[in-house]
């Protein structure tokens, strides 16, 4: 009965582990595809772009 106990207890350690760091791993993969967005957006709110280095007009120059 011990025995069944610890080897329940070390599955639910190992399945948490694993799922912990396919989690983590997801989460630095979306992390790295939304931060230039981010970036870019946060350029632009201040008032320039971050890939031309120029100040954003007031007025569309479409």
């Amino acid at each position: 009965m011990l025995i069944m106990l610890i080897i329940a207890v070390i599955t639910l350690l190992l399945g948490y582990l694993w799922g912990k760091h396919d989690g983590r791993a997801e989460g630095y993969q979306q992390g790295s595809a939304q931060l230039p967005l981010l970036l870019r957006e946060q350029s632009l709110e201040q008032g320039y772009c971050i890939l031309c280095s120029e100040q954003i007009q007031e007025k569309p120059s479409c």
